[in-house]
């Protein structure tokens, strides 16, 4: 595929050059543009590329941070029509490369090349039914901070959610696109800011509707009603992991099959046993039968094994992935444990950043941080406002469409927790929900991404009136 070659100044940043002071013209860095073409689903199309930073300022309009983010862009769409995703991952503290790896029309490969991989088209990426902004939350990414002192203006629940909002008003203004219909795509803790945003979208003196909001395998913040216990909700995930490892006495059905049994379990005898207090061995084998662990450990656990406990347990010596359980491996030892390696086939972080600064043409101002664990420890709990993501949901003006998508083999939020929750929160027809055999990160999974992406195809046709 080949790009045109071309570096320009747009939207704030080209505002900001013109106005700050010499010391400060490094706040102002270039967004890189270029171009290129994909074919998706058949239909063949241009795009732009757009790479930058957006200056997030104080309320004293000091610069206090910067906000990175990948737009693409159908080139010659109707803005009036054209649907414009805005997508994250969570965390908290994480950066979108995960999303944008999956999503965008660009994807990375191993190759038998230097730094053995390249980049190509994806053939999945909705890039033909909607545009993509992939957004890297302060402090992650190539998004920034100008002082230390910034960090708590931005590390927290509802100080996230605020400058996302910014961010995303100030994007459709400079791109002449508040006119078009404004989708919200979170993954993970992405749920719970999803929730955040819309609120502050729609609290704007000017307010932001939303067409539809796509979550992937959300966490859906606090203050909703009571759910059933975590065990009841994670057990048809046990199910599904310990059959993909042939444990349990179902290995022999298809796996569907266990999982509907699974949950018929959970939602009846299972949770009568733990309301009951009825921790005896019979219903420590019945337990067993699905999720694979020995009747003593069931018992010892009283029924309830952890996720934790579940992960270490199933495979002797080995400890499951929880974002895929189908994953496993001898754990590192406890220093090291917390290192994000490389992918198998070639240098995770040095494809990111070539793919943003070689392929994409962007001169960034600092490292590239993946997921800094700094963020997550010090993120702000506290809220004076709207925390449940279904309920907030529930209540906007522009009535979103809702559309969930969870793996069967997540064991970070096991699927069942969030499709019960949202199918309480009385959205209605708003709602519509997929489980596939994947982990946490749904669209990551090549053999379903395909499928994946043409329900997520069928949902923007629907929820945009096409």
């Amino acid at each position: 595929m080949a790009w045109d070659r071309r570096s320009v100044l747009v939207g704030s940043a080209a505002a900001l050059a013109a106005s700050v002071s010499p010391a400060m013209a490094q706040t102002a860095i270039p967004t890189a543009v270029r171009e290129g073409r994909i074919t998706v689903r058949g239909r063949t199309l241009g795009y732009r590329a757009e790479t930058g930073e957006r200056v997030m300022t104080n309320p004293a309009g000091q610069p206090r941070a910067t906000i990175f983010s990948v737009a693409y862009l159908e080139k010659g769409a109707n803005p009036k029509t054209r649907p414009v995703s805005f997508v994250w991952n969570g965390g908290p503290g994480g950066a979108s490369w995960h999303l944008r790896e999956h999503l965008s029309p660009k994807m990375t490969v191993a190759a038998r090349m230097r730094g053995h991989y390249a980049f190509v088209a994806n053939p999945d990426s909705p890039i033909d039914v909607t545009d993509l902004v992939f957004i890297d939350a302060p402090g992650t990414g190539y998004s920034r901070f100008f002082a230390e002192d910034a960090k708590p203006e931005y590390w927290g629940i509802e100080e996230d959610g605020h400058a996302f909002a910014d961010f995303i008003a100030g994007w459709l203004a400079d791109h002449g696109r508040l006119g078009s219909p404004v989708f919200l795509i979170g993954e993970s803790y992405g749920g719970t800011r999803a929730g955040q945003i819309a609120k502050f979208l729609a609290a704007r003196p000017k307010p932001v509707g939303l067409a539809g909001v796509a979550l992937i395998s959300p966490t859906l913040g606090s203050g909703g009603p009571p759910t059933p216990p975590q065990p009841i909700l994670a057990l048809p995930s046990l199910a599904a992991v310990a059959h993909y490892h042939k444990r349990g006495a179902y290995a022999a059905l298809p796996l569907d099959k266990v999982v509907a049994d699974a949950e018929a379990f959970a939602a009846g005898p299972y949770a009568r046993m733990l309301a009951q207090g009825q921790v005896t061995e019979a219903n420590a084998e019945l337990v067993a039968n699905f999720v694979g662990l020995p009747r003593q450990v069931v018992l010892d656990a009283r029924l309830t094994p952890s996720l934790q406990q579940f992960r270490t347990s199933l495979i002797p010596g080995e400890r499951l992935d929880g974002g895929d359980g189908r994953e496993h491996r001898i754990p590192p030892p406890p220093a090291q444990d917390t290192v994000v390696t490389a992918n198998d086939a070639y240098d995770l972080h040095a494809s990111i950043v070539g793919l943003l600064t070689d392929e994409l043409g962007y001169t960034p101002a600092g490292p590239y941080v993946r997921d800094p664990v700094e963020a997550n420890r010090r993120w702000n709990q506290k809220l004076t406002g709207p925390a449940y993501t279904p309920e907030i949901l529930r209540t906007l003006p522009s009535k979103p469409k809702v559309f969930l998508v969870a793996g069967w083999y997540d064991l970070i939020v096991p699927y069942l927790t969030p499709v019960t929750t949202l199918s309480a929160a009385g959205l209605g027809d708003r709602l519509e929900f997929h489980v596939y055999p994947t982990g946490h990160g749904v669209y990551e999974d090549l053999k379903s991404r395909p499928t994946a992406t043409d329900d997520l195809r069928a949902f923007y046709r629907r929820a945009a009136g096409a």
